[in-house]
């Protein structure tokens, strides 16, 4: 297999789209990562240049055909059709293949023109920008013999000279590299780009694993700049609907999905209202997604991209050597009410032991702790009841409104609940247990996180969080909310976790979450005693 191909197809459009599964399907034989897809249909048996292609009906719906087909075929491939040759204008001469990733592979459908690329030195390299990074092999793919009737293509597409699209962009997909591409496709001089900043993805499924915007913008202009770079590319963040559209006189066209087409028109009725010239549009279909399950979206969509997510690792696990390696320590947390302790029954089903720090945490207060003395030296013995026991809402009246008496209290009592989990680590390992789940909501605030081997989070939407709350606690929505704010963020602890969990959909869903996150564990636990076995 090779890390990265340049497929060249030169045979006529309608040809092209006849054979697109056949196509894919051998690219995804011998290409691994990247497969960049040149057009140039119609192409004659002569010595092969870069030539202009005109935006046509048949090119649009090739390149729409590809990567829609790509998804179902080779989702492993990162497919990226080139646009620098297509244009209704006269291009430069001596195009070039400008190709951010060296090229391992040339795939062509044209036995003769393969025949003059064996001759790498003189001609492939040629064509490429800089030139090639090393050798690079060519493959004839198997393409039936073109008909007459195959050279009719289609009329030509108007094109523009700034066009304009948004979205959220998270995780490139098929569907977005169709939009992405059918910009760069009509655009002449200039592409902007709107990529929504944090705020507008706040009721978007699954918001905390959204990419940064930072990174968004950086995927977005990274297609760009590989697909088109002979175009400007303006790619900015956007805190609401309209963006550049309602600031830029000079955009022309937008191109919107179905989903997104109304917004399009609110768009013109803004701009109207300013002036502007109204962008024509172009509205792309929704790609279907042939390997979606039920608990996911028909069409292709970032949401499902997310909820693949769950229950893999999503950021380095860094090895703990300050604990032993075994028992091999999960440490489970997540805000109130994000269903922890629902996740430890099922994980205790599969045969984790579970420690709850809630419960050791109601120990350490007791009459002949160490913990106890120390908190009515510190808070007095007004915090001691009729039964000689602490009375943990007196203490919380003191404390919860003075943040200096809060963090006494804290470094009173997690490091005992710390000494307490330990123990009872041990005591599972005594057992037998191989694994163990330590359940806290203070995991990474108490800093016991540096008890565990991996951080697991379970994370439900604020709004669910509150609900939750005021049915099971009988809080108000006010007293509710507070809670939460007074805990970290749902985006602050999958920033520093390794697995994500969610409990907000049906009981079979979170199951499946649950027994995902298991068999990859255990391949893990599998993987790395294979590897100490071998020293």
């Amino acid at each position: 297999m090779y890390k990265t191909g340049l497929l060249v197809l030169t045979r006529p459009l309608p040809v092209l789209k006849s054979a697109v599964q056949s196509v894919l399907e051998e690219a995804a034989t011998v290409v691994s990562n990247t497969l960049y897809v040149h057009i140039q249909p119609s192409s004659s048996s002569d010595t092969f240049k870069i030539r202009n292609v005109p935006c046509s009906k048949d090119f649009r719906c090739l390149m729409t055909q590809l990567y829609s087909s790509s998804a179902s075929l080779c989702n492993n491939l990162d497919v990226r059709i080139l646009l620098n040759n297509v244009s209704n204008l006269p291009l430069e001469r001596n195009l070039k293949f400008d190709l951010k990733r060296p090229c391992d592979i040339v795939l062509i459908d044209n036995q003769l023109i393969a025949d003059e690329f064996q001759n790498k030195s003189k001609s492939l390299a040629s064509l490429m920008k800089d030139g090639l990074k090393g050798p690079a092999e060519v493959h004839t793919l198997s393409m039936p013999a073109d008909s007459q009737s195959s050279m009719i293509e289609d009329d030509k597409v108007e094109s523009f000279d700034n066009v304009v699209l948004g979205g959220t962009f998270d995780r490139l997909h098929a569907g977005h590299k169709i939009m992405l591409s059918e910009a760069c496709f009509l655009a002449e001089r200039q592409i902007t780009v709107g990529v929504t900043d944090e705020n507008m993805n706040r009721k978007k499924t699954l918001c905390e694993l959204i990419t940064p915007t930072e990174k968004r913008i950086e995927g977005v202009l990274d297609f760009l700049q590989d697909i088109k770079p002979c175009i400007e590319h303006k790619v900015v963040a956007i805190n609401d609907m309209f963006g550049p559209t309602i600031s830029d006189p000079d955009l022309q066209f937008i191109v919107v999905s179905e989903e997104t087409k109304r917004g399009g028109e609110i768009v013109n009725e803004e701009r109207q209202k300013k002036g502007f010239t109204v962008l024509k549009q172009h509205v792309i279909e929704l790609v279907v997604d042939s390997c979606h399950n039920q608990y996911e979206e028909e069409k292709i969509s970032s949401s499902s991209s997310r909820k693949r997510l769950l229950g893999t690792v999503i950021n380095p696990i860094v090895p703990n050597r300050n604990i032993p390696s075994s028992p091999y320590v999960i440490g489970l947390t997540g805000g109130i009410a994000s269903g922890k302790s629902a996740l430890c029954g099922r994980l205790e089903k599969l045969g984790a032991g579970i420690v709850d720090c809630d419960k050791l945490g109601h120990e350490v207060y007791l009459n002949g702790t160490p913990c106890y003395n120390t908190l009515v030296e510190q808070f007095g013995d007004e915090i001691v009841g009729k039964n000689g026991e602490i009375q943990r809402r007196v203490l919380g009246s003191i404390v919860f409104s003075n943040p200096e008496k809060l963090q006494l209290l804290n470094r009173i009592v997690w490091p005992e609940i710390g000494k307490l989990a330990e123990d009872k680590i041990k005591k599972h390992a005594e057992n037998g247990k191989e694994i163990v789940v330590l359940e806290a909501a203070l995991l990474l605030d108490a800093g016991w996180n540096n008890l565990v081997h991996e951080v697991w989070t379970s994370v439900v939407p604020p709004g669910e969080a509150v609900k939750r709350m005021m049915d099971r606690n009988n809080m108000t929505e006010e007293e509710a909310n507070k809670r939460l704010k007074s805990q970290l963020s749902n985006k602050e602890r999958v920033q520093r976790s390794n697995v994500v969990l969610c409990t907000l959909w049906e009981y079979e869903y979170t199951q499946t979450q649950v027994e995902k996150a298991w068999s990859l564990l255990q391949k893990r636990l599998t993987e790395r005693n294979s590897e100490h076995s071998k020293y």
